[in-house]
């Protein structure tokens, strides 16, 4: 039991300063209110929704449309890989190009990690990767037309994958709410 509590507080400690690096070089994102206490009580979904205001249900949707909730999750050149540690995923991603997508959001890492000025490892921090994943999440929704639309932007601006992507966060989204995470087929 105290190992256990042990390992969790480390979890906990680490994510926290992942996130105060993360908020100290960005300040830009608008990170008020509750998004430190969230983070420590455990929950980094309800953290990112309560510092950018995008509903917890769709920032868990599309964490399962996008990686089917695994943080160490990466595609590299359009290749999916589901790596079996944060080891694996970091060596991969020390030897990858720019065009690769990370973690539980999958952050494409050219378009958004150097926006931010983030490193690949600081977005396979799953803490660090939800936050910026629900910031762009968050822009998207802002944009004009329909929901749907704005939803599927955060995928892709071709309409054909915008639409094929929704019915993935919209199954996703079924699929969280009966509380069954993982897709049957992962």
């Amino acid at each position: 039991m105290w190992l256990s509590k042990l390992i969790a507080a480390r979890y906990l400690l680490c994510s926290f300063l992942a996130v105060a690096l993360v908020w100290s070089r960005v300040p830009a994102w608008g990170l008020e209110g509750n998004f430190v206490s969230a983070t420590l009580s455990g929950d980094p979904y309800t953290a990112a929704s309560a510092a950018t205001g995008v509903p917890v249900d769709l920032l868990a949707a599309v964490a399962g449309a996008e990686s089917g909730y695994h943080p160490w999750a990466l595609n590299i050149a359009g290749k999916q890989v589901y790596c079996r540690s944060r080891a694996e995923a970091q060596a991969l991603l020390d030897a990858s190009g720019d065009d690769v997508d990370i973690g539980l959001m999958q952050v494409n890492w050219r378009r958004w990690g150097k926006k931010f000025g983030l490193s690949k490892r600081e977005l396979l921090e799953p803490v660090v990767n939800l936050l910026v994943g629900a910031r762009i999440l968050k822009l998207c929704l802002e944009r004009q037309g329909a929901l749907w639309d704005r939803i599927g932007s955060y995928h892709s601006a071709r309409p054909a994958e915008r639409s094929r992507y929704n019915q993935e966060v919209y199954a996703a989204y079924l699929r969280y709410m009966r509380g069954e995470l993982l897709p049957a087929s992962r």
